[in-house]
Formats: structure tokens, C-alpha cells, sequence
């Protein structure tokens, strides 16, 4: 009775009920994510041993997000923090490591952009570096490097349950492994390899699967004119007829260039939550586009 009381009262002001997992779960790890690809992996490993709270909601863009004061607040009863590599992190991870002196910061994209992975690990990642570009996870192959991580952390955090964890990354590993090979074949004769993208997140995808990814967007901003008509002069003379967009950015100029080839609009979301399920409706979505 006590817990739907709090819930109620929670409801009533506006508060989303995570606050309460945190408060009222004390056997569980409170965890923080950067995205919701990280809290897949994260739940899938963890099983009922942790709760976890992302902190880019959906349909937000991880390039302009900014932390509300209730995540903020409820980083002080949170253990470990697996972040990403967004702007904001950067801007206020000094912050959150002062405020916060029990909570474990791990930085899971550090490497890739320095290109610092031991040899071993360099067997199990996609190690083409794409300076400033944080979307690692998109290569099933980097995703099990990001397991790796939050299965070692989970472990030196909570040690007499790691058998657990072992099974469940194991098993993860294993779709992983299952998915990446699944992506290779589909992906391994189609006629197109440009990927014509309004936002450059699939950069590490791309380099997995022997894709070429182009960006409309540069440098964060808006193509220019000279830049558009090159896109669609590259589009015409490789006979592309698909420009693949992203719910979270101004997708404006991929439609103008659209119009102008006569090309479909796709839309692929690397930041959606069921990481397998999605990557495998990505890869659905660049075959049929490639015909």
C-alpha cells in the first residue's frame, strides 16, 4: 500500500515513477545510460539486478539534450553511469563526478575516438576511427565490446552475483555474433553501397558492412548549395533512389534532395530501444532501398 501511495503522489505532481525504483529498491543497481541502446544492453546483462534510467528520452536528438534537474537529482541514489560521448557529457561531467561521489563514471566510447584498444579487444570492435562521432554502438561488432564493459563493471560491482551476469552476456554475445553474421550476408551482394544519410550516425555500420556512408548534414549544420548539388550529382551518376533520415534532426535537406532525384525517404533511428530488432529492420530497410 505504502509504494502505490508513493506512486500516486508521484503521478499527481508530474514525477516519473523511476524516482521510486531508485528509492524503494535497495538490492537493485541504480544505473544511468546516456542512451536507450546502452539501457538494452545494460538490462540484458544486468536481468532483475538492475534499474535503469536513460537520459535521453525518445525522440529527443543526443547533440542538443540537455539533463533535466530531476535526472540530476536522482544521479545522487544512482551507482554506476555508463555514458556515451554526447555533448552534454562533456559540459557537465566534472559536474556530475563532483556532486556525486559514489557514483562510477565508465566512459564507454573513450577508445574508439582515441583508437586506444588493446589487441584483444581490437578483435572484437569495428577500430575505424570516426573522429567525434560517438555512435559506436551501431556495429553489432562494438556493441559486444560495450557488453564486455558493462558485464566487468556489474561484476567488480556486485561479485557474488557474476555468474549471472557471465550467462546473460554470454547469451547476449551470442545474438550478437548471430545478428552480425545475418547483416553480413544481407547485405553482402546488394547493387548500391552509398548510404545518403541526414545525419552522420552510421559511420561505424557502414565500415562493418563495406558501406559507404554520406552525410547531408556537415559539421552539425545545414548542407550548403555547392554541397547539395554535389549530393545530387553523386545520387544521379551512382542511380540511388533512397535518402535515409533521422526523427531527431531537421531532415529539410534530405527532402529537397529527395524531390530533386525522385529518391524515397527512409527512416532509420540508431537510437531505438530493442537494439537487435532494430538493426535487423535497418538492415531490411538499406537492402530494399539498394534496389
Amino acid at each position: 500500500m505504502r509504494k502505490l501511495f508513493l506512486y500516486l503522489c508521484f503521478f499527481l505532481v508530474g514525477i516519473q515513477p523511476f524516482h521510486i525504483a531508485f528509492a524503494e529498491t535497495p538490492d537493485v543497481i541504480n544505473i544511468f545510460v546516456s542512451i536507450l541502446p546502452q539501457k538494452y544492453l545494460v538490462e540484458r546483462i544486468g536481468g532483475d539486478r538492475v534499474a535503469v534510467i536513460v537520459m535521453v528520452k525518445p525522440g529527443l536528438s543526443p547533440e542538443t539534450y540537455e539533463p533535466t534537474p530531476k535526472q540530476m537529482t536522482a544521479l545522487n541514489n544512482s551507482r554506476i553511469y555508463f555514458r556515451i560521448g554526447i555533448p552534454f557529457e562533456s559540459v557537465l561531467i566534472e559536474k556530475i563526478e563532483r556532486l556525486n561521489s559514489n557514483l562510477r563514471i565508465i566512459n564507454c566510447c573513450h577508445h574508439f575516438l582515441t583508437g586506444n584498444l588493446s589487441n584483444h579487444d581490437q578483435h572484437d570492435t569495428q577500430i575505424t576511427k570516426h573522429d567525434l562521432d560517438a555512435h559506436v554502438w551501431t556495429s553489432p561488432v562494438n556493441a559486444k565490446y560495450l557488453a564486455k564493459l558493462i558485464k566487468t563493471a556489474l561484476i567488480e560491482f556486485d561479485p557474488l552475483h557474476r555468474d549471472d551476469y557471465e550467462i546473460n552476456y554470454v547469451v547476449l554475445v551470442n545474438e550478437l555474433d548471430e545478428l552480425d553474421s545475418t547483416i553480413r550476408n544481407q547485405l553482402a551482394h546488394i547493387k548500391h553501397r552509398y548510404l545518403i544519410v541526414s545525419h552522420p550516425a552510421w559511420g561505424y555500420f557502414a565500415d562493418a558492412y563495406g558501406l559507404k556512408q554520406v552525410p547531408i548534414e556537415q559539421n552539425g549544420s545545414e548542407v550548403r548549395a555547392k554541397e547539395l548539388t554535389r549530393l545530387i550529382e553523386l545520387a544521379r551518376a551512382e542511380d540511388i533512389h533512397t535518402v535515409y533520415v533521422q526523427r531527431q534532426f531537421n531532415n529539410a535537406s534530405a527532402e529537397i534532395l529527395a524531390r530533386e532525384i525522385n529518391a524515397e525517404v527512409v527512416e532509420l533511428d540508431p537510437l531505438a530501444e530493442n537494439y537487435i530488432e532494430n538493426l535487423r529492420r535497418v538492415t531490411q530497410a538499406i537492402v530494399q532501398g539498394a534496389k
